[in-house]
């Protein structure tokens, strides 16, 4: 899935800080303290400069009382360190900090600027032993490899007699012969406008009923006989648990526009998106365009918690581990390197990863929950070693 390039530096750097911090024996890095180290990493990069102009952006949504004593340390540690804080035509260097977040605590990742160089300083502060415990894997994601081609995947479905494929340009069944999927047949798709660069698709198959979903055209029929029948059409799709959204028919994520259930409601467009019952609440989670995934929680209103540093495609997988539901996400990467898909459940409002991440061939195309009572999670890569496309399936399997 494409993101922007400015999303994609910013979440490679993420992703190649997101190692398990196995080493983790204490308690986080006072403030105070962790103040002081990224103000010394600065100025043994910038040659300390006398006066600095120093400006925060705050992405990880944290409390007015938390931004504020963060800012007021960092600000202390630099007059401490006899820098004068002036006005940016008064500054010898300008220092842009961001306030972020990953699984393992918060990233501050602070932006240089001295005359035509730039330099970047990333300082990661580790939230408290008690906070990292929780993280031991509890669950194992199995991979089970389905099928695979020269040609795009855009969404399948499987059974124990049927293979389903969703191409750009076509519908190919299969059926099972001992144990191997043979072609059975192969349904066209027309379209009347050209399909977006970045083409995605949605496959749904219920009681031998078919109902196919690309940008601005939508397909059904069945499986017995099989049949296809399709149209112009700028139908909402359905994502998950109710969950149905419009999809922008010219790019490749969803307008934010919801349907079905929540009709009415709108969110940040966003390029996958997640729903699941957690005891009495009813939960959403959204990755959005802008890179940050919103957590909702009862209602569409405004999120619950804002989270940083994750991929932008999800699935919702019902096990019977944990608190019963887990988030499937991949890596914060982009497109040059191998992807992984890791578990996360929410706590609270915090996100806690239960498994150990799924290394995969190449950088996920498709995650959508599938059937079996949302037990399983269907995925497609395009594999960086053969170029083919490659479907599975993942499975949450309790640790003992």
């Amino acid at each position: 899935m494409v993101k922007t390039a400015l999303n994609r530096y910013f979440c490679a750097i993420l992703f190649l800080l997101l190692p398990t911090w196995a080493a983790a024996q204490q308690d986080a890095q006072p403030l105070p303290a962790a103040a002081n180290d990224l103000v010394q990493q600065i100025l043994s990069r910038s040659g300390s400069p006398s006066a600095i102009a120093v400006s925060f952006q705050d992405v990880a949504n944290l409390p007015p009382e938390s931004q504020e004593s963060t800012q007021n340390a960092i600000s202390n540690a630099f007059r401490s360190a006899n820098i004068r804080l002036v006005k940016p035509e008064q500054a010898v260097a300008e220092v842009q900090i961001a306030f972020s977040e990953d699984w393992q605590g918060s990233v501050w990742i602070a932006t240089v600027q001295q005359g035509s160089s730039s330099q970047v300083v990333i300082k990661k502060i580790a939230r408290s032993q008690r906070a990292v415990s929780a993280r031991t894997p509890t669950l194992t994601l199995r991979k089970i490899p389905v099928w695979q081609q020269e040609t795009q995947i855009l969404d399948f479905f499987e059974d124990n007699q049927n293979l389903l494929v969703l191409e750009p340009g076509q519908l190919s069944l299969y059926a099972s012969d001992n144990g191997q999927w043979r072609p059975r047949q192969t349904l066209a798709i027309p379209h009347q406008h050209p399909w977006p660069r970045d083409l995605r698709g949605r496959l749904e198959v219920h009681g031998g009923h078919i109902d196919a979903f690309l940008p601005g055209t939508r397909c059904s029929g069945s499986i017995s006989p099989p049949a296809l029948d399709c149209r112009a059409s700028d139908d909402p799709w359905p994502i998950d648990s109710g969950l149905v959204a419009f999809f922008s028919p010219r790019r490749n994520f969803f307008s934010g526009l919801l349907a079905g259930q929540s009709a009415g409601a709108s969110v940040t467009p966003f390029f996958s998106a997640a729903a699941w019952q957690n005891g009495d609440q009813r939960m959403w989670l959204f990755t959005g365009t802008d890179g940050r995934a919103r957590l909702f929680q009862n209602d569409l209103a405004s999120p619950a918690a804002t989270y940083n540093g994750w991929g932008s495609t999800l699935a919702a997988v019902h096990s019977t581990c944990g608190s019963g539901w887990q988030l499937l996400a991949t890596a914060p990467a982009d497109t040059i390197r191998p992807d992984s898909v890791q578990a996360v459940e929410i706590a609270g409002r915090e996100a806690l990863p239960v498994s150990a991440p799924v290394e995969l061939s190449g950088a996920v195309e498709a995650l959508w929950t599938a059937g079996n009572y949302n037990q399983v999670v269907n995925g497609v890569v395009q594999s960086q070693a053969t170029g083919k496309y490659e479907a599975f399936t993942l499975t949450a399997i309790c640790n003992q």
